[in-house]
C-alpha cells in the first residue's frame, strides 16, 4: 500500500497528471547518461535529489525493473542538468 502512495506522491511531484504520455522502458537504452557540463541548467520546481531518493526507496523495495535508471540518475544529484532532469522524468 506504501509503494502505490510513494509512486502517486512522487508522480505528483515532478508534475506527471493522467494525461502524462509514458514510456516502455525507465531508461533510454542506446545512450549512457553522462555529466552534461555545457548542458542546460535544470530549472525545474521539484528537487531533484529529493525525487532520486524517493525513487531508491522505491526501486529497493518492490520496483528492480527501475534500478539501473535510478542509479543512472543518481551519479548527478551534486550537479543535474537539463538532461538528467529528462532521464529522471522517463
Amino acid at each position: 500500500m506504501y509503494q502505490l502512495y510513494l509512486i502517486t506522491k512522487i508522480l505528483k511531484t515532478v508534475g506527471f497528471n493522467e494525461r502524462t504520455k509514458t514510456k516502455n522502458t525507465p531508461a533510454v537504452t542506446s545512450k549512457i547518461l553522462r555529466m552534461d557540463i555545457e548542458g542546460k541548467d535544470m530549472h525545474i520546481e521539484w528537487e531533484y535529489a529529493h525525487v532520486i531518493g524517493q525513487l531508491n526507496f522505491l526501486e529497493k523495495s518492490t520496483s528492480l525493473d527501475i534500478a539501473y535508471a535510478v542509479h543512472q540518475c543518481a551519479r548527478f544529484t551534486s550537479d543535474p542538468r537539463y538532461s538528467h532532469k529528462q532521464a529522471v522524468l522517463r
